[in-house]
């Protein structure tokens, strides 16, 4: 299947999609309670992906309004704050400034900027590995960035570059992008991806297992990928000087034993989230765990006043955006889109990979409206209705999400993007910019090449 065939077909299913979803909510305007909810939740995306105004008052936002306007119970609008997401952004918060504070970041920065002066393109390519590398270290992509985003400071700083630099810039998108985007096809690497195995097991399809996921998803969607952000950022800073290696600190300096009572506890934690299928621990709670022994008094590990140095906004947009989905679903919609998806996939006919590719389009789309959290607790729960509609087997159907959620056009769809821009402001256009670049790239390069691979593999007829 030809990029233009492919951008085509995603641009026709687009406006069946628009038409289909116009006739719906057009049939649906006398329930108010639902087009309330469509409302509400349709105007707080658009102030998280526009970011007219700062993230955690849209969230506050669309607490109020759903609770004094009647759209549902506290109890389902308020439920981001009981999930584990939330946990993540406190842990990873507070794991960040203990990095900061013992100076350990400082030190791993060091080595990452390297003594040797490098080609900036190589550099980036570099820094994205390593961002990748993380992924199969720790299962929680906002933990991840979390701790990541204080060790590209500290390479920067190392490099003698000025924040708001070009290449400095760069090089928090390579880390973030590096280590967000392939995560997408490793199974415990991000919390879609563990919403969907949990939930092809409980519905009866079969959890998949961490070496068959990495081997249907990573070659393609992880490598690929990454080779695109990398090729990316590469075009985009080409004519950039040389990285001059680090400048000025030395690498002999003593390890504190801040440093060495952080470096012990993170060795614990991560061995506890690589064990997780031992323990059954949530990596929340291991998380936790880590930052209360950080919060301990008298530990070396965070300043004075700890609380007042972990940044809690990205607390509040994460809640927020868990919420709209939690809303969304409790008003009933998602039954009205498992209708809508049953249309949608009948007009693809029997041919498998148009309707694979219907499937794909659909499951994009709807993290465009609920964020890619969402995305599999919609879909898994009628995959085997739609396999037995279309006659594709049923964890191709479901798998197919992993294809469509990994396709973020803006960085509100994946909270730990969101928060990464509110952790480091001075990213916020460029990234916009590199999610929709690498969405476009991702439909004509990634979708083709995926379904190829998953013919190569036997899963498609």
């Amino acid at each position: 299947m030809s990029r233009g065939s492919v951008l085509s077909s995603v641009v026709l299913i687009g406006v069946i999609c628009i038409l289909e979803l116009g006739g719906m909510l057009a049939g649906r305007f006398g329930d108010m309670h639902q087009l309330g909810v469509v409302l509400v939740c349709g105007a707080t995306m658009a102030l998280f992906a526009t970011r007219l105004l700062p993230e955690y008052l849209a969230a506050f936002m669309f607490f109020v309004a759903c609770i004094i306007g009647g759209l549902a119970p506290a109890s389902i609008v308020l439920s981001g704050f009981t999930g584990s997401a939330v946990w993540l952004v406190v842990a990873g918060a507070v794991i960040s400034v203990a990095l900061r504070h013992t100076g350990l970041a400082q030190r791993l920065g060091l080595a990452l900027a390297g003594r040797q002066a490098m080609r900036f393109p190589l550099f980036l390519a570099r820094v994205a590995m390593f961002g990748t590398a993380l992924v199969f270290l720790m299962p929680s992509a906002t933990g991840r960035i979390l701790l990541v985003i204080p060790l590209l400071e500290a390479t920067i700083a190392a490099a003698g570059l000025e924040a708001r630099d070009r290449r400095a810039v760069a090089i928090m998108l390579a880390g973030i992008a590096g280590t967000f985007f392939p995560a997408l096809a490793v199974l415990p690497a991000n919390v879609p991806n563990n919403v969907l195995a949990g939930l092809m097991e409980s519905t009866g399809i079969g959890a998949p297992t961490f070496a068959g996921y990495l081997g249907l998803h990573f070659p393609v969607l992880g490598l690929v990928k990454l080779a695109l952000v990398t090729a990316m950022l590469a075009a985009t800073y080409w004519r950039e000087p040389d990285m001059p290696g680090r400048q000025g600190a030395s690498e002999r300096t003593p390890v504190s034993t801040g440093e060495k009572r952080l470096l012990v506890l993170l060795a614990i934690t991560i061995l506890l989230w690589l064990s997780d299928a031992w323990h059954h621990i949530s990596p929340a709670w291991v998380g936790m765990a880590a930052a209360v022994v950080c919060l301990w008094p008298r530990s070396g590990l965070m300043p004075e006043q700890p609380m007042r140095a972990v940044g809690l906004e990205p607390v509040f947009y994460v809640a927020g955006v868990v919420g709209v989905g939690a809303v969304l679903e409790a008003s009933g919609i998602g039954g009205e889109l498992a209708a809508l998806i049953g249309r949608l996939v009948a007009w693809g006919g029997t041919d498998p990979l148009v309707t694979l590719l219907i499937l794909i389009v659909i499951a994009a789309s709807l993290g465009l409206l609920v964020t890619i959290i969402a995305v599999p607790a919609i879909l898994t729960p009628i995959a085997p209705e739609l396999a037995a509609l279309t006659g594709l087997p049923v964890h191709a159907v479901a798998m197919s999400q992993v294809v469509g959620f990994s396709t973020v056009f803006f960085p509100y769809q994946a909270p730990p993007l969101a928060v990464a821009m509110q952790v480091h402001a001075g990213i916020a256009r460029p990234m916009v910019s590199l999610c929709f670049r690498l969405a476009i790239l991702t439909v004509l390069v990634v979708w083709p090449l995926n379904l190829i691979w998953w013919r190569v593999l036997g899963w498609l007829p």
